[in-house]
């Protein structure tokens, strides 16, 4: 079987999604794809036209390879074009041209030829082992909870991601390429008792960029063409299992980084309860100190919401400073408390400095960061190491400053508060010139948190 599909689309087709429909035959032996569309980049714009490709067979999702250069792919019974998933389910398949971006003044051809054979191929299917790891009990674990690899828009592959995590000396990596899980069989391969290996998938929507972090099945992320809503869409990953954070919320948006900025107003945060607050360096282009003001604000109308980090790695990392890693506090190193121990705020990030920030009321109740805790009085405690001496620690209570001073390399700082009214209380340190380089999750006070 061999088809030719040729159409168009202009600027007014932008993020929508274009079906095509063909039938997969009894007895398919291999499925190729070959796709292509012209122009590439539109005289007088600043970046290129970007389609990609959704593939469903008679059953549900096959993949997606968000932002790739290479467009064409194949897939046999054992074996698929990374972004997506192997076997050939006979019957009615579907492939959606994803705009994700279209620049104005200029019609964008395009052309699809699917063809297939039932020739016999000689190959053998990858088998993917994930091992047992040695259990490691209650602690304090470092990790990366965003990252990709050439299954999306990267220029590596997964063991290069997972390399990068032992170089950083990291307890954890979160492999979350975007709108397909084809990596994490792979992923979940390469783990060993110095790394554990985690896995989700980004939500790479028009307007805007959520993880949906634990899961190994896909998720849907096509708003309105899957005839859902975010919150409906956040609300079936969670009901998955997933943990859903919002992503980069204040990057730079279209034309540079399509839908990477969150513009979802009924979800300010609506049915989310994480947010990143760090993605990739603290003054790159992903708008962190904003992110940061807006997860106060969240804070403020009594959203009890967790704060996360992401390097958003999509090759070697070579930021200068170190970007914000997660120190998470869970039960044991695996994938289900870590994720636990985040649902609950029990982490901090830091490029650097460590943090222990607890509280306890005068009857005896105790918190860390992201606990609750009721009584009259509050005495909250720091103790802080491995700053630099003249880092800046900052002390807020519902996003007001209450007290600023400069740090010695390590130290320990008391205050008090009353917990009568809903407040909430976290700390940063900053370097001198005002980058961030530690933040807690808050200890959250009084009544009427959602």
């Amino acid at each position: 079987m061999k088809i030719r599909i040729d159409g168009a689309l202009d600027f007014h087709q932008s993020k929508s999604h274009i079906p095509h429909a063909f039938t997969l035959p009894v007895g398919t032996t291999r499925l190729d794809i070959r796709f292509d569309y012209a122009p590439m980049h539109t005289e007088g714009q600043p970046v290129q036209n970007d389609l990609s490709l959704t593939l469903f067979d008679p059953n549900g999702a096959r993949g997606a390879r968000h932002c790739n250069p290479d467009r064409n792919l194949s897939i046999t019974a054992n074996q698929a074009t990374v972004g997506y998933l192997p076997g050939l389910e006979p019957g009615v398949w579907t492939v959606w041209i994803d705009a994700h971006r279209i620049m104005p003044a200029e019609t964008i051809h395009y052309w699809l030829e699917i063809e297939t054979t039932d020739q016999p191929i000689n190959e053998v299917a990858h088998q993917w082992v994930k091992p047992v790891l040695k259990p490691r009990g209650p602690g304090w674990y470092r990790g990366d909870l965003h990252g990709h690899t050439r299954h999306s828009d990267a220029d590596w592959d997964v063991p290069d991601f997972v390399r990068y995590g032992r170089e950083f000396k990291l307890d954890f990596v979160t492999l979350t390429d975007h709108n397909t899980v084809s990596p994490l069989a792979q992923v979940d391969s390469l783990a060993s008792d110095d790394l554990l290996t985690m896995g989700g998938t980004e939500l790479t929507t028009y307007y805007g960029h959520a993880l949906a972090l634990g899961v190994r099945e896909w998720q849907e992320w096509r708003v309105g063409a899957s005839g859902l809503t975010m919150p409906q869409l956040a609300a079936r990953a969670m009901q998955n299992g997933a943990l859903f954070i919002i992503a980069h919320p204040h990057s730079i948006g279209d034309p540079y980084c399509t839908g990477c900025n969150w513009q979802y107003t009924e979800m300010w945060p609506g049915n989310a309860r994480c947010v990143e607050i760090w993605n990739g360096p603290w003054d790159g282009d992903s708008g962190n100190e904003h992110a940061l003001q807006t997860w106060y604000e969240w804070l403020n109308q009594g959203y009890r919401m967790v704060g996360t980090a992401g390097t958003d790695i999509h090759g070697p990392l070579i930021y200068d400073p170190a970007p914000g890693f997660n120190l998470v506090y869970a039960q044991e190193r695996s994938e289900f408390e870590i994720l636990k121990g985040i649902r609950q705020g029990h982490l901090y990030i830091s490029s650097g400095p460590r943090l222990k920030f607890t509280a306890q009321s005068a009857s005896g109740n105790s918190a860390m960061m992201g606990d609750h805790i009721t009584g009259k009085e509050i005495r909250f405690t720091l103790v802080w190491e491995g700053c630099q001496p003249d880092d800046q620690l900052f002390i807020q209570v519902n996003g007001t400053l209450m007290e600023h001073l400069t740090t010695t390399t390590g130290g320990t700082r008391s205050w008090h508060l009353p917990a009568v009214q809903r407040s909430w209380c976290a700390v940063e340190i900053r370097s001198v010139d005002g980058r961030l380089r530690a933040i807690s999750n808050p200890i959250f006070c009084g009544p009427g948190w959602a």
